[in-house]
């Protein structure tokens, strides 16, 4: 215990203990740091993310991307920048710019990768000659189908003068590139619920 040489008051204090000195200088506590960001990034930092869906239903430029960190794995639709051609499932570059509120799509790891297909078990072969054709006939022998090669690549024709395709569920077609042709007549689209047509341009006549 010290005594100050003060003239009018007289304050008693305790000189500080080296287990005083010791705590004061203590690193800070976990609860003392600052929070992490909700995203899981922290300016300036990069990490590699996967792409789930390339279209927002209202808003351009952003992305579905899923990505994983202390905190756990995290979805966020985010702004990419422009002119990324991105589809689902590519891995991307996710970083957090420091003046900026939210992370933002910066690359593309694998763009238009292929992805391997899973490899089938051959059950059964039928082998077709030039000359050849595969055809299904019903029961009163009145032909169905025919399957056969041509120059452009295989043909399955329908041998019926009309024919209708149902499925109880969706039915989707994937090509590179699709020609609806109608020889004779109009093409008719009906649907009981909207019709939604997609793409980069869609030109009319």
């Amino acid at each position: 215990m010290q005594r100050s040489s003060d003239r009018e008051t007289a304050v008693l204090y305790e000189a500080p203990s080296s287990v005083d000195e010791l705590v004061a200088a203590s690193p800070p506590r976990p609860d003392d740091a600052p929070p992490e960001p909700i995203t899981g990034l922290r300016p300036g930092e990069v990490l590699v993310g996967e792409c789930l869906d390339a279209r927002h239903p209202t808003l351009a430029g952003r992305l579905l991307v899923r990505w994983t960190t202390s905190r756990g794995a995290l979805e966020r639709w985010l702004p990419s920048l422009h002119g990324l051609a991105v589809r689902a499932q590519d891995r991307v570059l996710v970083s957090q710019p420091s003046n900026w509120p939210e992370p933002l799509v910066t690359g593309v790891v694998d763009g238009f990768a292929l992805r391997p297909e899973p490899p089938l078990a051959e059950a059964a072969r039928l082998t077709l000659h030039g000359d050849e054709a595969l055809r299904v006939a019903a029961a009163d022998g009145k032909p169905l189908v025919e399957v056969f090669a041509s120059e452009t690549g295989p043909v399955i024709r329908l041998m019926t003068e009309d024919a209708d395709i149902e499925l109880k569920g969706a039915l989707r077609i994937s090509a590179r590139s699709i020609d609806l042709v109608a020889r004779q007549g109009e093409v008719r689209v009906n649907a009981a619920d909207d019709v939604i047509v997609q793409g980069e341009n869609i030109h009319l006549n």
